[in-house]
């Protein structure tokens, strides 16, 4: 059997430095002393006083080159360091010319914790939504089982009161009842947004054609949902459904209160790694950079838990597209002091 040969350690930092200036210190003395023979021989003792200055000179240049290659992989990790973004994670550094073990220790460190971190947020997110989710469905529950059945009980009560009321009071009873039946179909518009009971019972595919179906612009115009037959939604798991849904709910939503649209698309297409969700309109559109409560950044949130990408490509005028795309991907490393 062959026996890997012992990998060479190499030196320190500090011992390479320590090192160089022994060198140096000794070629000092050396022109210091080849300078006294010199004046033994007779030669002017400025020539000495000159050799000496031009060594010490010479340490200092060759220690000041040593130091800036030594402490060049520094530098870029710092780089590396100062840009990386939580909210772009995946951004791991590797040291391509590190000469010592001091900075591949570094580096390697660096990387584990920007792992730690990225998976202790990603925990906390994840716990938070889930949180969220779940307080969404006590209240969807709330709203469903004790006002909604308040709400009928007046109703039938209004309804026995109005058979004995004399005709001047009946109108009166048929307005408050049409305003509580109103107010019923709202509380169970506000249960079905808050925990869509087709997300639990037949899926997304299901969820998001009901979604699509009840869309409608103050204008009138509706929504239409465009499925390609080869992408299967109701493979993805439990935490993927949920961020499609929510997203193509808050865009749907945004489309309503901000975009003035006279067609409104959601497309669900396959992409390289996943589906690609897209819901497009022809509306005002807007700046995405100065976007200010559209609920852009909970979005992007949400794509980011599930390994996914959201962008969103508007300008004045010209409508809006947000497309989320599912796309697992593995930290990708990137090299340090990269653009």
């Amino acid at each position: 059997m062959l026996r890997r040969s012992p990998t060479r350690r190499r030196p320190s930092l500090a011992a390479q430095v320590l090192a160089v200036n022994a060198l140096l210190v000794c070629a000092a003395i050396l022109a210091s002393a080849v300078g006294d023979d010199v004046r033994i021989q007779d030669l002017a003792s400025t020539q000495s006083q000159l050799l000496l200055t031009a060594a010490i000179l010479a340490s200092i240049l060759v220690n000041g080159l040593v130091l800036r290659r030594r402490f060049a992989p520094l530098e870029e990790l710092i780089a590396t360091m100062e840009r990386v973004d939580l909210a772009h994670p995946g951004v791991r550094a590797t040291v391509g010319h590190a000469d010592t073990e001091e900075v591949a220790r570094l580096q390697q460190a660096f990387n584990r914790m920007l792992a730690r971190v990225e998976e202790e947020r990603a925990t906390t997110s994840r716990a938070v939504l889930r949180g969220q989710e779940a307080e969404r469905a006590r209240i969807a529950r709330d709203l469903h089982d004790e006002a909604n059945q308040s709400l009928t009980g007046l109703l039938l009560r209004l309804q026995a009161a109005a058979h004995d009321a004399p005709p001047a009071l009946a109108a009166e009873l048929a307005e408050t009842r049409e305003l509580a039946s109103r107010a019923m179909h709202e509380l169970l518009r506000l249960a079905r947004e808050l925990r869509p009971a087709a997300l639990d019972d037949h899926g997304l595919h299901e969820a998001l054609h009901g979604q699509v179906d009840r869309f409608r612009t103050p204008g009138g115009a509706r929504a239409r949902l465009d499925l390609a037959p080869t992408v299967d939604l109701d493979a993805l798991d439990p935490d993927e459904q949920l961020v499609v849904y929510r997203v193509v709910q808050e865009s749907l939503s945004n489309v309503f209160r901000h975009a003035r649209a006279r067609h409104v698309t959601v497309e669900v297409t396959p992409g390289a790694a996943g589906p690609v969700v897209r819901v497009c309109d022809d509306g005002c559109g807007f700046a995405p950079r100065h976007a200010d409560g559209t609920g852009l950044e909970g979005m992007r949130e949400r794509a980011r838990l599930v390994g996914g990408r959201l962008s969103v490509r508007s300008r004045p005028g010209a409508g809006t597209t947000v497309e989320l795309a599912l796309a697992v991907r593995a930290p990708t490393p990137i090299p340090i002091g990269a653009p």
